[in-house]
């Protein structure tokens, strides 16, 4: 039907989601290629100038730390009340690790902006390459059509800061492994198995041949 401006208005009926297996299947595949750019990105990186701080930091506080090792031996207590008690060797370390943890979160923001953000917006589904793998796109519930680019842009921003950013901080390196164990747990407990990205962005994720004129642009 159209309304008083002509634009074609579809009355699409609830949505269907997909089967878990899907969801497990496509998050899983975003989470590989994100980990895998992420851990090239971290060479290319920390092999360039951008490291340079990082590596002056991580240089000093090395040098006092076997400096202490030489003096101590092997008296591990020893060794460690006059690290805990070397300001130097503490401002060092910190220092180091602040500027490791950027440069990661920086490998990380562009590993995952090419494949939850660039993608998405290049895609005509808006999905990310899991979900174009497997059939699935984000469908946006109020307006009954799928997902926009500025939902897509804000989906990202909620991704990176919440499930990396933040996380990263505290877990490392295991984030790429409790991420995807945290989003299935969200999931199981909605019926329609949503994540917490999903329910902030309002966002479902659906199967992309549910339902006729899904293939309609976004209305502006």
């Amino acid at each position: 039907m159209k309304n008083g401006t002509n634009d074609v208005k579809l009355d699409l009926e609830p949505n269907s989601k997909p089967y878990l297996l899907k969801r497990i299947i496509s998050d899983g595949f975003d989470t590989v290629m994100i980990f895998v750019l992420f851990m090239a990105l971290s060479a290319l990186v920390f092999a360039s100038p951008l490291a340079n701080v990082y590596n002056t930091h991580y240089e000093n506080y090395k040098k006092i730390q076997d400096s202490v090792k030489e003096e101590y031996g092997d008296d591990a207590a020893a060794i460690t009340e006059k690290l805990n008690n070397d300001w130097t060797y503490r401002d060092e370390q910190f220092a180091a690790n602040l500027h490791g943890y950027v440069l990661k979160l920086l490998a990380g923001f562009i590993a995952e902006a090419a494949v939850l953000l660039i993608i998405p917006l290049i895609s005509r589904m808006r999905g990310t390459p899991g979900k174009l793998m497997t059939g699935l796109i984000p469908f946006n519930e109020k307006r009954q059509t799928k997902a926009s680019r500025l939902t897509v842009f804000f989906r990202f921003l909620f991704i990176f800061i919440i499930d990396s950013a933040i996380l990263y901080l505290f877990t490392g390196i295991l984030t790429f492994l409790l991420v995807p164990v945290i989003r299935l747990m969200e999931m199981l407990f909605n019926k329609k198995n949503k994540t917490i990205c999903d329910a902030v962005t309002g966002v479902m994720i659906i199967e992309k041949l549910s339902y006729n004129g899904i293939d309609m642009e976004e209305k502006s």
